[in-house]
């Protein structure tokens, strides 16, 4: 059998030292690696969910103020409000839009919104364009007016639902990425029996309703006026009459201090109150 060579304990060792420090070498860079990545990802994280609540934000100045719009008695008022809020909304859009250095899902529905925002004052300023264009003194002007209102109605929800769909699926992609570090509800001020003491409106009907502090109210609908009790529930108001021809229940949907968006009998359709 033949005689190892002199040299080859000396080679074999050179051998495991390079690899040994080829292996080191590459674990440290992994282990750096994989730190300036998780770095890099908490630094997109930081930036993503700032902007995330300076959206939501912006969305719930922008809706407060869209919705207090429908209070102003004066429909041109009203419109023009209304528009002027979408192009709030749009500024601060591109802000977020523009925004380095946040996920790319969160720019890509802010670029997105920003065609929404733009799509709905398109809406608003074809409906005040269309209710312009009626001859109010014109026999047909109601029937005019309602067509317009129904048309409207039908484009701005559709618009809503989409807005809502996008949402929805942006916020699940930034949990599945980041962890739950976003909220997709705002804020919503569940209202006092306090807050909801004095005269109230529905917006587009002749009815108000007048909220005493002695939990009685008086309902006026075609100048007759109909009393009763009431109470408040969580974001269940119940208005009972006295006359025992039974009761309404709004459940609120959003509440502030200039207006009230409701329902009734949980239908899917908001009506609003609007503080006189």
């Amino acid at each position: 059998m033949g005689g190892v060579p002199s040299g080859g304990s000396t080679w074999k060792n050179i051998l495991i030292g390079v690899l040994t420090t080829v292996v080191a070498y590459s674990i440290v860079n992994y282990i750096k690696d994989k730190k300036e990545k998780r770095k890099e990802k908490d630094k997109i994280k930081t930036e993503t969910v700032e902007a995330w609540r300076s959206m939501t934000k912006y969305e719930t100045i922008s809706e407060d103020n869209f919705y207090a719009a429908y209070c102003n008695d004066d429909l041109n008022s009203q419109l023009e409000s209304m528009i002027y809020e979408k192009e709030q909304l749009v500024k601060n859009y591109e802000i977020i839009s523009n925004r380095q250095g946040v996920d790319e899902n969160l720019a890509s529905f802010a670029s997105r919104a920003i065609g929404q925002a733009n799509e709905v004052k398109k809406m608003l300023e074809n409906y005040l364009a269309d209710y312009k264009r009626v001859d109010a003194a014109s026999p047909t002007a109601e029937q005019e007016y309602k067509n317009i209102d129904s048309l409207f109605e039908i484009r701005i929800t559709a618009a809503k639902e989409r807005d809502t769909s996008a949402l929805y699926s942006t916020y699940r992609e930034l949990v599945s990425k980041y962890g739950d570090s976003f909220s997709i509800t705002e804020d919503k001020k569940e209202p006092t029996a306090s807050d909801l003491e004095g005269k109230w409106k529905e917006t587009g009907l002749d009815k108000t309703f007048n909220i005493a502090a002695g939990k009685t109210f008086t309902m006026t609908a075609d100048n007759a006026n109909y009393p009763g009790k009431w109470e408040l529930n969580g974001n269940a108001l119940k208005l009972s009459f006295d006359d025992g021809s039974g009761s309404i229940v709004f459940n609120i949907k959003r509440f502030n201090t200039r207006y009230i968006r409701f329902s009734t009998n949980n239908e899917p359709v908001e009506r609003q109150l609007c503080r006189k």
